[in-house]
């Protein structure tokens, strides 16, 4: 009875990370949604996986894309959204994996829209 109960167990942590690895997003992802790339930016600094400038509802923005929700540091970027800054970014999001900065206010909307 115990070996079973570990076999159960071991089976349900087998598909909560199937799972949890389904519920990642990716700049495809975003691009189905309406973002536009413009160019590539340094997203390895940043631990990133991959990273693009571009516009999405209108709005210039840079989205990053990391392996997993947990490896998402927002405080990086922190400083960028800080009343003054001279970047004129405006607003910083985060949904599961995906990190962006926006020089507008619609933007976040839909990358917070997203499904896989």
């Amino acid at each position: 009875m115990h070996k079973a109960k570990m076999i159960l167990a071991g089976a349900g942590l087998l598909l909560a990370s199937v799972a949890s690895a389904s519920q990642l997003l990716s700049i495809l992802d975003a691009e189905s949604a309406g973002f536009e790339k413009n160019s590539q930016q340094l997203f390895q600094m940043i631990g990133a996986k991959d990273g693009w400038s571009g516009t999405w509802s209108g709005e210039k923005v840079e989205l990053y894309q990391y392996a997993s929700e947990k490896e998402v540091n927002p405080k990086v970027f922190e400083s960028s959204v800080q009343e003054g800054n001279i970047s004129g970014w405006v607003e910083l999001c985060q949904h599961r994996n995906m990190l962006m900065l926006t020089k507008g206010d619609k933007a976040c909307d839909e990358l917070k829209g997203l499904a896989p």
